[in-house]
């Protein structure tokens, strides 16, 4: 709720510095603009990005991230703050190659989160994601080293897995196996390749659109993120 009422400085950000509210109307405001702000992530609205869970918001063992979840939700909360219209455009054009470098530096992301204090890790994680997102859209090649300075860190990150000698899977080991399969199986979006959540966020897209002679036949259907459909293509 608080970071769908914050400013362009970022404020409020504690609760505590929230005016009172006798007669219910801010509660109503602010409501209205966390509904906004879930929609931009997920569901079927026309400006829903339908970030898929796996990618966004799991890190490596496959155990969901409040940090990652947060700071995704902030950096969209700050664009919609800044009327950024032009950032959800950047965002799908890098779509792709974004969740790529999301997927394939999972372990370097993790860790990094790990050597922030745990009350700086949602800012940090914003900060990463949005210089990560900027310099991809600059056409620059991205691996652990860039991340890393994304993050305001110095040096060399060290990660890895140990492998154990115990007979039984971990609970992190089957988290880490079930997220791995979901997305080689998952479905992308024809318009910017990105991941699909097709559960919680899809739409119907006429592959030759209405107006140019496309039918509503099996045919010329195809499944894409609503935003893609709705502000991309369109």
């Amino acid at each position: 709720m608080l970071i769908a009422v914050r400013d362009q400085l970022g404020e409020p950000r504690r609760v505590e510095s929230l005016p009172d509210d006798p007669d219910g109307q801010l509660t109503l405001k602010t409501l209205a603009k966390a509904l906004d702000l879930i929609g931009r992530i997920t569901g079927n609205d026309g400006g829903s990005l339908g970030l898929h869970p796996a990618v966004y918001f799991y890190g490596p063992t496959g155990r969901h991230s409040s940090a990652l979840f947060m700071g995704t939700v902030a950096l969209v909360g700050q664009k919609l703050a800044n009327n950024d219209k032009n950032f959800f455009n950047r965002f799908t054009s890098v779509r792709a190659d974004l969740e790529r470098v999301l997927i394939d530096h999972k372990d370097v992301v993790a860790t990094i989160l790990q050597r922030t204090s745990s009350a700086g890790r949602v800012a940090r994680y914003m900060m990463m994601l949005g210089k990560l997102i900027e310099a991809l859209g600059a056409a620059q090649a991205v691996g652990e080293i860039e991340l890393v300075q994304f993050a305001g860190l110095e040096g060399k990150i060290l990660t890895g897995t140990s492998d154990t000698a115990q007979l039984s899977f971990s609970q992190d080991v089957k988290s880490a196996a079930f997220i791995q399969t979901a997305l080689l199986g998952a479905m992308k979006c024809p318009i910017c390749s990105g991941y699909l959540d097709p559960e919680k966020s899809i739409s119907y897209d006429h592959i030759v659109r209405a107006r140019e002679g496309g039918t509503g036949s099996i045919r010329n259907i195809q499944l894409t993120h609503p935003y893609c459909n709705q502000s991309v293509k369109s």
